[in-house]
């Protein structure tokens, strides 16, 4: 007697584009653990893809087949043969039909929604345990390897064996399920090829796995895309997106030409081979993990060689470093592999948050300030998670407790702060380093020579005092040592300005020093050499080796290290499967407690292909870099309070084929950018109702325009003037910016910074803006205005504001008329007829000649501005090789005036300037700086 089962699954598999190892088989599950399975994996299935046609409706039950019940389950339908023989799933029916091994009873019946071996898999684990089906509410304590267990409750919550809670009401509070979308393991999904296959069965031109997903989700809420854009379009589209850089009017030209099918697969291969694609996406990167060259706060000394870390991950965009790898190197490439240089250099990103520490600083609190941020930072740059709020109690809103988050730091309780050897890299241009370690080093010795001077002024007054007050035959250092009522008096000989300039040159010889190690070959790192001290704390107290111990970690009641409470170990997230080691510590996350190898673990933890976070947020941020949305749209975020999944179903596959693509960024590039998806056009036939069903273009009916970021629009400019430096790497370039701006005194604990002076050169100051000093206490302006974040904060997206300083920046500012003028000035050297330095502007500007009406309004425009400049000579600008600074001394609180010599002034290589022009190539030079305030140059389409 042959069994019916007629149940429609409706199930998961992988795309055809990408290859599905055979699931291998593994000893036999422990009752425990096939529970687990059950809960996480198998019932899922039943429940969502079986009850529709096998339990929902017990009037139209197919078959006679019920899947509610494990009784039902296993008794089988109207042919009265049991269908689960527990313990032997190569006798059970139902294993044998969804596995197809009988062509008389294949189930679910359709090829498309046949399931995967993975998924088959399952089912064969559960029945060879015993086809458990434990009660929801038995299952919430973790099951040992797979993390806490997950049932829902009768209310359709979501109830989960929270570890560690300080509490017993949150231990065991529920969720709603779609709030723990992110700690579910990634789910092979099914691609709805349907959505994009033609009648002849084959994929519509120009469609992918990543169209089906959009299209269908398009289609559920009534709504059709736009059609593709123009060839011009998309190319400045691709060139901004992966190089951050336009493409030149001979590419463009070129790309216009080829009508092959391949032409836009070929030109995204050409810029991801360019070495400016990880500059572009190297920025990217260092948005997230907050990168400066100086330390913020109070104290905004120089990183000098931080700057090796921004090299390091443009590097390593370049080189298409698997993502994995990349991960492994940044918390724990010194422990990786100790002797590579580069490890040290990647390590550093454990340290470019903010940080300052004083004199006046609890050195345990600055400790744990580091700690916490590490801690915190690690969280949402690798894991969407921010961690912070589980520092003092646990988290409000996500399953994360305050013990997960002192487990997490315990891994970091060993790193201390180094400047570690790392000799240069061949690529590096050491060529401008003698020169400048030895303006550093004059700097350094003027500002010694000046401090030293005044010390023997005030020495020589206080002899002097000495003499005439009876204390001739004391020498001066046991006279300082006398009671306070009978030493000489303090500062004596030194006015109050000199007071004043004394704590400035202090300051000086600080700054001046630590700027000379940029010039050394040191990374900006870490070690595990950090111990706690035992001494009692006092004046002058160091750390030394000598009765010191090994930092331990302790849960600090509400944040405070003054109320140390549990101790813990190093561990992770016990919300996600495989990271309870309460239990039984899972294979691949033995953390040790030993001083080395603590970051390499967690590192592994989470560059782990299990790990369902890691490869959903990389995906997350490529996707959010593409379509200025992430699928879930706070890529810092991946909790409760952050926006939930678009594409859900798109998100996985994604996660899926990139571990599959061996952590391939540029993988995924050439999967998202040959999508329809990412070629379609920015306008749409029915915008304004796309736009009042789906406002933030969530579902992709049409390509949301963009204005370019402030990075791209500087160097844009710069490449339209053809001033943009493009060499690679190397120190950090000081551009030039509003002068008001970089003379104004920028504060230091006590003192006041060097003044802010541009790199002397024009090449140097015209680097890609990747490469401008990054200085968290002084913003460029420019940079400022067009939303560059902050460093203080990792940025998850930037902000794209419209405000009225944009257009006075973009229009009246020296630093577009500079780029302005030089464009003209190239411009009129290549061509000699108005019109011809029209059309060449224009392909400068926008790639393209001018249209007629466009051409006619640029030569009016040029014979007017040409007469005007004829009658109107300009006043050349002039630049200070001083400033008189006024500061108030706090010893006597009197005002007191100095002078800052700007050394770099004295052999500055100018920018053009008006003055440098002729009437007619400064009439040019005011249609240039129209063309660069054009939309078309300022936002892609």
């Amino acid at each position: 007697m042959r069994l019916s089962l007629s149940i429609v699954f409706s199930v998961l598999f992988l795309a055809e584009s990408v290859s599905i190892a055979t699931a291998q088989q593994s000893p036999m599950f422990s009752p425990e653990e096939a529970g687990a399975l059950f809960i996480e994996e198998v019932k899922p299935l039943l429940d969502k893809k079986c009850l529709g046609c096998h339990g929902d409706d017990p009037e139209k039950m197919k078959s006679g087949y019920d899947v509610r019940t494990r009784e039902s389950l296993l008794r089988g339908g109207e042919s009265e043969v049991q269908a689960i023989v527990p313990g032997k799933p190569g006798e059970s029916p139902l294993f044998e039909a969804i596995t197809w091994q009988n062509e008389d009873l294949q189930m679910p019946p359709k090829e498309r929604n046949r399931l995967t071996p993975e998924e088959q898999e399952f089912f064969r684990r559960w029945i060879e345990a015993g086809a458990p089906w434990p009660e929801a509410k038995q299952n919430e304590a973790p099951a040992p390897e797979r993390g806490g267990g997950w049932a829902q409750d009768g209310e359709g919550d979501v109830t989960f064996a929270n570890i560690g809670g300080l509490n017993e009401e949150w231990r065991n509070r529920s969720y709603a399920p779609e709030d723990l979308w992110a700690y579910r393991p990634v789910q092979r999904q099914t691609v709805p090829f349907s959505y994009i296959k033609g009648k002849d069965g084959h994929n519509k031109d120009g469609h992918n796995a990543v169209d089906a997903f959009v299209l269908e989700a398009l289609e559920a809420a009534g709504l059709t895309p736009a059609p593709e854009a123009g060839k011009r379009a998309l190319l400045r589209r691709a060139a901004f997106d992966l190089t951050g850089l336009p493409p030149s009017s001979d590419e463009m030209d070129a790309f216009l030409a080829d009508d092959s099918p391949e032409a836009f697969a070929k030109c995204i291969d050409r810029l991801l081979e360019s070495p400016h694609y990880g500059e572009q996406w190297g920025r990217h990167w260092l948005d997230v993990v907050r990168y400066a060259d100086t330390g913020g706060f109070s104290n905004d000394f120089e990183r000098p060689n931080a700057w090796r870390y921004r090299d390091y991950v443009v590097r390593s965009f370049n080189e298409d470093k698997p993502y994995d790898r990349f991960v492994l190197e940044q918390i724990a490439g010194d422990e990786l592999e100790p002797d590579d240089p580069e490890m040290r250099v990647a390590a550093g990103y454990l340290r470019m948050g903010p940080w300052e520490t004083t004199g006046m600083s609890v050195e345990a609190e600055v400790r744990q300030q580091f700690l916490n941020d590490v801690t915190n930072s690690v969280g949402e740059t690798f894991l969407a998670q921010g961690l912070r709020c589980a520092s003092c109690h646990d988290h409000k809103f996500d399953p994360i407790s305050t013990e997960d988050f002192y487990r997490m730091q315990a891994s970091f309780a060993t790193t201390d702060f180094a400047e570690r050897p790392a000799v240069f890299r061949d690529s590096v241009d050491t060529g401008g380093f003698t020169a400048g370690a030895a303006r550093m080093q004059r700097l350094l010795k003027e500002a010694k020579d000046a401090k030293a001077a005044m010390t023997r002024r005030s020495r020589e007054a206080t002899l002097e005092w000495m003499q005439e007050n009876g204390l001739s035959d004391m020498a001066y250092e046991a006279a300082m040592k006398l009671p306070i009522d009978e030493r000489p008096p303090r500062f004596l000989g030194l006015s109050n300005t000199d007071l004043g300039v004394q704590k400035i040159l202090n300051k000086r010889v600080q700054t001046f020093g630590i700027s000379l190690k940029r010039y050394k070959p040191l990374a900006f790192s870490v070690n595990n050499n950090y111990v706690e001290s035992t001494i009692p704390k006092g004046a002058g107290r160091k750390r030394s080796k000598t009765g010191d111990k090994m930092s331990e970690t302790f849960i600090l009641t509400g944040g405070s290290i003054a109320a140390p409470a549990q101790k813990v170990a190093p561990g992770v997230l016990s919300a996600i499967a495989g990271s309870n080691d309460r239990e039984q510590p899972s294979a691949w996350n033995t953390i040790p407690r030993t001083r080395q190898g603590r970051r390499l673990a967690l590192a592994n933890w989470i560059a782990s292909a299990n790990n369902p976070l890691t490869a959903r947020v990389m995906v997350n941020r490529i996707w959010q870099y593409h379509f200025g949305r992430g699928i879930a749209a706070n890529p810092n975020n991946f909790g409760k309070m952050g926006a939930k999944p678009s594409h859900p179903a798109l998100l996985d596959w994604m996660a899926q084929y990139f571990v599959e693509r061996d952590w391939s960024v540029k993988a995924m590039h050439r999967l998202i950018m040959n999508s329809a998806a990412y070629r379609r056009a920015s306008a749409h036939p029915n915008l304004d109702e796309i736009r009042n069903q789906d406002p933030d273009n969530a579902l992709l009916a049409y390509f949301s325009p963009r204005r370019l970021t402030a990075e791209e629009l500087r160097d844009a400019m710069l490449l339209a003037s053809d001033e943009l430096n493009p060499a690679l790497g190397g120190l950090p370039a000081y551009p030039e910016i509003n002068i008001e701006v970089a003379l104004q005194p920028r504060h230091i604990m006590g003192s006041v910074a060097p003044a802010y002076q541009p790199s002397p050169k024009r090449a140097e100051r015209n680097r890609r803006t990747i490469y401008a000093v990054a200085v968290r206490g002084l913003a460029n302006p420019m940079l400022e205005v067009f939303n560059q974040p902050s460093a203080a904060l990792s940025c998850e997206r930037r902000d794209a504001s419209t405000v009225t300083p944009q257009a006075f920046n973009l229009f009246n500012s020296q630093n577009s008329y500079s780029r302005a003028a030089a464009m003209a000035q190239r411009v009129a050297d290549e061509a000699d007829t108005p019109e011809a330095r029209i059309d060449l502007a224009f392909r400068r500007a926008f790639g393209r000649a001018p249209a007629d009406g466009e051409r006619l309004q640029c030569l009016e425009h040029l014979e007017q501005t040409t007469q005007h400049h004829q009658t109107h000579d300009p006043v050349p600008r002039e630049f200070p090789q001083e400033i008189e600074r006024q500061m108030v001394e706090e010893m006597t609180g009197l005002k007191f005036n100095w002078t800052e010599e700007l050394d770099l002034y004295a052999d500055y290589e100018f920018d053009l300037e008006a003055s440098d022009l002729t009437p007619e190539v400064r009439a040019l030079a005011d249609l240039c700086l129209v063309l660069l305030n054009a939309n078309e140059f300022i936002y892609i389409y």
